[in-house]
């Protein structure tokens, strides 16, 4: 694995099998400090289960897709397939735990650790990122938990694209090569950027008022002259 991927280990999580499903007995189970969640894959039948939601929460903090568990006494190692937090996206309501084979490649996206102050920033330059993870095909006993990225080497100008991010042996980018993953950029051309993108709301703005201009004098053109004649259909009175 390259040097600059991280992963972090963590004992094994004791998973409970869920016999009852449904709204009202998550709820309990929430209540009770666990998490509800459900295990699958490699043609075996799903299994609701139940495990603890503080070390859920310890293990999705550290950033690690793989989880190590033990289920009616047996170790499984299971990737981390999907999360349901709540409406605050704060406290995790469910989680998708998949069943790996060893060898099976998978797709995951890793978080991007910038590390370092680009050369750059003493000219006046501001780092930019666009991107903040990687989409990466690899080994699912091999997904890093981050990869770091050394940036103090950017000059003004510099950029570095996905390309040019280390990856661990035999893991594949799916991002375009090309994709910019930070720049150093100067605030100059920040604030020029931001300019040109504005430009064209006054010109739309103009454009309407001119419209509502002419609708108007349209319109007054069409009101009848102070003591002129009714509109037809109307009765004179004597």
């Amino acid at each position: 694995m390259a040097k600059n991927a991280v992963s972090h280990k963590h004992d094994p999580v004791a998973v409970e099998v869920r016999p009852e499903r449904g709204s009202r007995k998550s709820q309990v189970i929430r209540f009770q400090g666990n998490i509800p969640g459900i295990i699958y894959g490699h043609g075996q039948e799903p299994v609701a289960i139940t495990l603890s939601a503080v070390v859920v929460t310890n293990i999705l903090r550290s950033g690690t897709h793989v989880m190590d568990i033990v289920l009616n006494g047996q170790a499984e190692k299971v990737l981390i397939k999907a999360v349901q937090y709540d409406y605050l996206q704060k406290d995790v309501e469910h989680i998708d735990l998949q069943r790996i084979d060893p060898n099976q490649k998978v797709r995951v996206k890793v978080p991007i650790e910038f590390r370092g102050t680009p050369k750059g920033t003493k000219e006046g330059g501001i780092l930019e990122t666009q991107l903040t993870e990687i989409e990466l095909e690899v080994k699912a006993l091999e997904i890093p938990d981050m990869l770091r990225l050394n940036v103090e080497h950017l000059e003004l100008h510099q950029i570095i694209h996905a390309k040019d991010v280390q990856l661990p042996a035999g893991a594949k980018l799916i991002n375009h090569p090309e994709a910019i993953v930070c720049q150093v950029r100067t605030i100059k051309e920040e604030v020029v950027a931001e300019v040109v993108a504005g430009a064209a709301e006054p010109e739309v703005i103009g454009k309407k008022k001119e419209e509502e201009g002419a609708e108007g004098a349209a319109a007054e053109a069409g009101k009848p002259a102070a003591g002129g004649a009714k509109p037809a259909g109307g009765a004179a009175k004597k």
